[in-house]
């Protein structure tokens, strides 16, 4: 081949080569890769299982429900905020400043103090501090303390239970005051009692103010209220004599009486009773007179009264031929031994709101809390039936289980916890007509005693005793606070 023709050769091979080359734009795209023949042994697959064949699925595990969260923790309470029930509190930064919150209790003792008429015409009631002090030496200690009872004599003259309590206050070293006497004799010192913070508990009188927590945290009372016993007086009047009955009340001249007066004036008119006559007699009188009532010629006398007038009102109706009226007497005059016994068969027929056990009560001689009470004064020496130690025995059981209650508190026995549990006891009293409860709530209930019964005084050859005249009633926690 010539030379020229290889040459021209070349060029066409050269030529060819470019254009193949040329022919394909997309250099990126993929080449399809042939798909792999399937194994010529592989076995089919098992066919799905019919659905009536499948098994149950297992049951889903139970989720713990997850714990509640804590609770938060509560706000701090004010360490000088007693709270008593119902709102009423004791703020203690309103104490004075050299207030001493255990004043009164030592290692050995827990001293209360008392004023009494231990002379005049409610002297009978003197004793019933001495009772108190019986109560506790037969229980024995508290807490490793003994109960230690100081007692002065105030005639039932609230000048004088004023200077008795301001002595005591200064010179005996007292947790506080328990059982004073008298409604004026009350009145007189519950102001500086509760400025000074010292407890003043257990009032022996029913003066409705007794019960206000709000304005006077540091008084309680411990009788029923006066305008309760009023008002039972009214009903147990309709009940027995009916509409149009008419009435003549003879009363204390002081806080007590006025209380009884307004009160039994103020439920008169809802039952159709008319207040025909209405006398007063002084406090520290020797004497009641009766005549203006008996020329009232009354259905109803009532004495609203206490002490020794009780059994010298009854006496004197009881002399006067002419006039034979239902005679109604205040609770504070229950004692056969000490008010009906020395006038015999004049106080036969009397009624009164009766709302704990009398020792010398010829119907309660089987009585459990009687018995107890009599044994326990005979073998201290103590006639059971002479003055009022029994009766400082039924109180001394109530404050007993105030300091039971207090010393149980954070704190122990101390003037804020004894407030504290004055305000929220709730005890089964054995000396109770009817072993009753005695409770209390702070503001939203004052009153420790507010169940009782109408009975009336039979005295014959079987002795002298009560006999129910109405059924046991009971108030608990309707009456409130003091205002209400």
């Amino acid at each position: 081949m010539s030379k020229l023709l290889r040459i021209l050769f070349g060029l066409l091979v050269v030529f060819a080569m470019v254009a193949s080359a040329c022919g394909n734009d997309d250099d990126d795209a993929p080449v399809s890769e042939p798909a792999p023949a399937a194994p010529e042994d592989e076995p089919a697959p098992a066919p799905e299982p019919e659905d009536e064949d499948e098994p149950a699925p297992a049951p889903e595990p139970e989720v713990e429900e997850e714990a509640a969260p804590e609770p938060e923790p509560e706000e701090p309470t004010d360490p000088n905020i007693v709270e008593l029930g119902g709102g009423a509190v004791i703020d203690i930064t309103e104490c004075p400043d050299e207030w001493d919150n255990y004043q009164g209790v030592t290692d050995t003792e827990i001293r209360f103090g008392t004023s009494l008429p231990r002379s005049g015409s409610l002297a009978a009631f003197g004793t019933i501090g001495d009772g108190i002090q019986l109560y506790f030496d037969a229980v024995g200690p508290i807490d490793g303390r003994q109960v230690t009872m100081v007692i002065r004599d105030d005639n039932y003259e609230s000048r004088r239970t004023v200077t008795n309590v301001e002595e005591m206050i200064d010179v005996e070293n007292l947790l506080g005051f328990a059982g004073i006497l008298g409604s004026p004799n009350n009145a007189a010192v519950q102001g500086t009692l509760n400025e000074e913070c010292i407890p003043q508990l257990l009032n022996l009188t029913g003066l409705p103010e007794w019960g206000d927590p709000n304005n006077y945290p540091w008084t309680t009372g411990a009788l029923m209220s006066y305008e309760t016993e009023a008002r039972v007086w009214c009903q147990h009047v309709s009940d027995e004599i009916g509409s149009g009955a008419t009435v003549a009340i003879h009363s204390l001249d002081n806080d007590a009486g006025e209380a009884w007066r307004v009160a039994f004036n103020e439920c008169a008119g809802g039952f159709g009773i008319e207040v025909v006559e209405e006398v007063k007699h002084d406090p520290l009188a020797d004497s009641i007179d009766v005549t203006t009532m008996a020329a009232s010629g009354a259905d109803v006398a009532i004495l609203a009264t206490s002490g020794a007038f009780c059994p010298r009102g009854v006496l004197g109706i009881g002399q006067i031929t002419t006039w034979e009226p239902l005679i109604l007497v205040s609770n504070g005059c229950q004692r056969i031994a000490t008010f009906w016994v020395p006038i015999g068969p004049f106080a036969n027929g009397i009624r009164l709101v009766n709302t704990q056990k009398d020792l010398s009560d010829a119907a309660l001689a089987d009585d459990e809390w009687v018995q107890f009470v009599r044994g326990a004064l005979e073998s201290q020496g103590v006639d059971p039936d002479a003055e009022s130690h029994a009766l400082g025995y039924i109180f001394g059981e109530i404050l007993h289980e105030i300091l039971l209650a207090a010393a149980e508190m954070d704190g122990g026995i101390n003037r804020t916890n004894v407030m504290r549990a004055s305000w929220q006891m709730d005890i089964e009293s054995r000396g109770a007509l009817g072993n009753a409860r005695r409770t209390m709530d702070g503001a939203n209930d004052s009153y420790l005693v507010e169940s009782g019964r109408v009975e009336e005084l039979v005295v014959d050859a079987d002795g002298a005793r009560y006999e129910p005249r109405s059924d046991v009633f009971s108030y608990e926690g309707e009456t409130g606070t003091y205002g209400q």
